[in-house]
């Protein structure tokens, strides 16, 4: 016989799944992006910073400007959105997994707090 209850709870199992292998997958690609992108963003800024300290190559636009360098904005932003996005599905997955540990309502905590820093 066809079961209303089996049929819900089974429904309920893939969406579950379904949640929880997105927020794995949102969580490592945005991991990965995040450390690109920083590995760029910071020989951005030492390229900078030797050109700012030895005074070459002369540059037409001020260097960390926030209104007049558009590489350093761009990639601050790009930063930001990358880890607002990796700490909130980790945050996300940590939730639906469940916190039994003092181990994950720790994790969950730093979560919170590096999307805060993300978006700040």
């Amino acid at each position: 016989m066809f079961d209303i209850q089996d049929a819900l709870q089974s429904q309920t199992v893939k969406v579950a799944t379904f949640l929880e292998r997105y927020l794995r997958l949102a969580f490592i690609i945005g991991i990965r992006a995040t450390m690109l992108t920083a590995g760029l963003f910071l020989i951005y800024a030492l390229t900078g910073i030797s050109s700012v300290f030895f005074g070459r190559p002369a540059l037409s636009y001020p260097v960390f400007s926030l209104e007049g360098d558009p590489i350093f904005v761009i990639g601050g932003a790009l930063m930001g959105l990358l880890v607002v996005q990796s700490s909130g599905s980790f945050v996300l997955y940590h939730q639906l997994v469940g916190t039994e540990s003092d181990r994950s309502q720790v994790a969950i905590l730093f979560g919170f707090i590096s999307l805060g820093f993300g978006g700040q």
